[in-house]
C-alpha cells in the first residue's frame, strides 16, 4: 500500500484553509475544505480516516483527491451543475412569435400546430410542462354563454348619432 504525504502535497496552508472554510456557505464545499484541512494539519493521516469521520466511502475520498491533484483547489471548490434537457422547441422563432401574438387557447391546439409546423410530436402533459418551464401562458378569451345572441350584442354596441 502506497502512503501519500498529504501534508507536503497540499499546497495551501492550514490558515488559508481555515479562512476559506469559515467563508464557504455550501455544505459540500465546506466538507471538501474540511478534509483538506484535516489532512494538511495532520489531524488525520490518511484519506480513509478522513472519510470515516465524514461517514463517506473511501472511493469518494479518492475521487476528491484526484480532482485536487489535477485541477487544484479551484477545481475542488467547483460544483457540477446540470445543463438540463434539450428541447427540440428551444430555438423555434415561429413558436415564440405565435405565442406572443396570437397564442393558443388550449395545449392540444398548440400540440396540433407544433406537429403541423415542425413535425414534432408532444404529449399533452409534456407540452404543458414545457410551457410551464418556459413561463409561457396560453391565451384564452373570456368565457361566453353558448346561447348568447350575437345580433343583439352588435345592435347594443351601435350608438345612434
Amino acid at each position: 500500500m502506497r502512503v501519500v504525504d498529504y501534508v507536503n502535497l497540499i499546497q495551501e496552508s492550514p490558515e488559508e484553509l481555515r479562512v476559506l472554510l469559515k467563508a464557504e456557505k455550501h455544505p459540500k464545499l465546506r466538507e471538501r475544505l474540511q478534509v483538506l484541512l484535516w489532512l494538511k494539519s495532520g489531524t488525520v493521516s490518511t484519506m480513509k480516516e478522513a472519510m470515516k469521520l465524514l461517514d463517506r466511502t473511501t472511493q469518494h475520498g479518492l475521487v476528491l483527491w484526484r480532482i485536487y491533484k489535477s485541477k487544484g483547489l479551484s477545481g475542488l471548490l467547483t460544483l457540477k451543475t446540470g445543463q438540463g434537457r434539450y428541447s427540440p422547441l428551444r430555438d423555434k422563432p415561429e413558436l415564440e412569435k405565435k405565442l406572443a401574438e396570437d397564442g393558443f387557447s388550449t395545449v392540444n391546439e398548440a400540440r396540433a400546430w407544433i406537429l403541423e409546423t415542425y413535425g414534432i410530436s408532444y404529449t399533452e402533459n409534456g407540452l404543458g410542462n414545457y410551457f410551464r418551464a418556459n413561463k409561457s401562458k396560453l391565451k384564452t378569451g373570456r368565457p361566453s354563454h353558448p346561447k348568447k345572441d350575437e345580433q343583439a350584442r352588435q345592435a347594443y354596441k351601435k350608438i345612434p348619432d
